[in-house]
């Protein structure tokens, strides 16, 4: 297929994404390429991956919809999981079993993880 300068700027802006994220290495010179793109922009998480293949998809006259997620939808959280900020992002984690009880004072602080250890605040 020809691709347009538009679609070669998009698809340029996507190989470090993608291989960032699946480890998959996307080539100009594959026939298969706008189905592999768009199997991966509907498994990715980044909101900007996801963007950019729908505006692909649109370019090249493919009828393409991705679901819109409205920010990240936090994971219902259960006697079992605890939230802490990892540089800068919410994550949910189970928690620790035995090694800590729940009615310690350090569960009660803010946890944050730092180089790889939890540091309470």
């Amino acid at each position: 297929m020809v691709y347009s300068p538009e679609m070669v700027a998009l698809l340029q802006q996507l190989r470090s994404r993608i291989f960032a994220e699946f480890g998959t290495r996307i080539r100009l010179a594959d026939p298969a390429l706008l189905t592999t793109v768009g199997d991966l922009g509907k498994k990715s998480r980044d909101p900007f991956t996801r963007k950019t293949v729908v505006e692909i998809m649109k370019l090249a006259g493919i009828p393409f919809q991705i679901e819109v997620t409205q920010g990240a939808v936090a994971p219902p959280r259960d006697a079992q999981s605890v939230e802490m900020t990892y540089r800068g992002a919410k994550i949910v984690r189970d928690k620790p079993s035995g090694a800590v009880s729940a009615d310690t004072p350090l569960e009660r602080q803010t946890r944050q993880m730092y180089r790889g250890q939890v540091v309470y605040k």
